[in-house]
């Protein structure tokens, strides 16, 4: 079988696959043999012609794809058919790459097989360009229009089912409702952290100041009886002495009164904060992480290359 006549039956069945839905396609036949190389391909390619070995290498490659193709391992046919056309580069095993990828595509519907039978095509028609006598130009062109016209298909599928995957998306429910709460405990317990300090100091500045009054007092006490002062004295003296004594007395009950009165009052007011903010932080920080929870989705996910799991939320 001639070259020429092998492109016709090869061409045949890649016409035959695309017209009808890629159905069983015929298997591809290169030459009756291998060693016809010397003769139709040096003839055109004699800077290019293989050596003997190669020739040899290149049939039995072949001869692997063509098993491999009829047993329906489109795979090992396509890696068979490049490794001959890679010893041999005989222009015509470009067909037969195409229709292997092609045919690839019927067990393994990935549409990356639909793109390599298009650009080995692709590259055939260059080589009919370069050889009007390899094939049929305007046959091969029309063969990589109807493989387009698959892909747009495959692509306006994928794209169709984009927004029913987009239903799956998480919900938005609006924005965090815990973090208000969160921001309100934590004033609660600053403003509960001040009221405590206020409480401690003011204790110890009025015990303080109190602890001097009494001091005071019984610095008078020594002064009223050093003057021999009695109840019914009527000396100015002993009068004055007897004020102070009073204003002494009087002002450390105030002081240790406001010490006590006043520290607990603002360090009871401070632990209320400190508790009531830290319950409202705590209560807010629930609600936050259910938010989280919520807007979280793991989506199953597929297409003709593979499917997995989409994770998808607010991180």
């Amino acid at each position: 079988m001639s070259l020429s006549s092998t492109c016709n039956v090869l061409k045949l069945g890649l016409t035959v696959a695309l017209s009808g839905g890629l159905a069983l396609l015929p298997t591809p036949v290169l030459a009756a043999s291998l060693t016809q190389f010397g003769a139709g391909f040096g003839a055109r390619y004699a800077l290019a012609q293989p050596s003997d070995e190669d020739t040899a290498k290149a049939r039995a490659a072949y001869d692997e794809g063509e098993k491999a193709y009829r047993l329906g391992r489109f795979e090992d046919a396509a890696v068979a058919f490049e490794h001959a056309y890679e010893l041999s580069d005989l222009p015509d095993i470009l067909y037969n790459i195409g229709l292997a990828h092609l045919r690839w595509y019927d067990v393994d519907p990935d549409v990356a097989h639909l793109r390599k039978a298009k650009v080995v095509l692709q590259n055939y028609i260059i080589e009919i360009q370069k050889d009007p006598e390899l094939g049929d130009l305007d046959e091969a062109e029309e063969l990589i229009t109807k493989i387009d016209a698959k892909i747009a298909g495959v692509e306006a599928e994928a794209e169709a089912e984009a927004p029913e995957r987009g239903a799956d998306r998480p919900v938005d429910y609006g924005p965090d409702p815990g973090k208000k709460l969160r921001l309100g405990g934590a004033i609660a317990m600053g403003a509960g952290g001040v009221f405590v300090v206020g409480g401690v100091v003011s204790g110890v500045v009025l015990g303080v100041r109190g602890q001097e009054f009494e001091e005071n007092l019984s610095n008078a006490y020594t002064d009223y009886n050093g003057l021999g002062c009695t109840a019914n004295d009527g000396r100015p003296e002993c009068d004055e002495a007897n004020d102070r004594i009073e204003t002494y007395r009087n002002n450390g009950r105030l002081a240790n009164g406001l010490s006590v009165g006043l520290g607990l009052t603002l360090g009871g007011v401070g632990l209320i904060g400190l508790v009531a903010g830290a319950v409202v932080f705590v209560q807010g920080n629930k609600k936050t992480k259910a938010w989280e929870l919520r807007q979280l989705s793991v989506v199953p996910s597929w297409s003709r290359g593979g499917g997995g799991l989409v994770v998808s939320g607010r991180f």
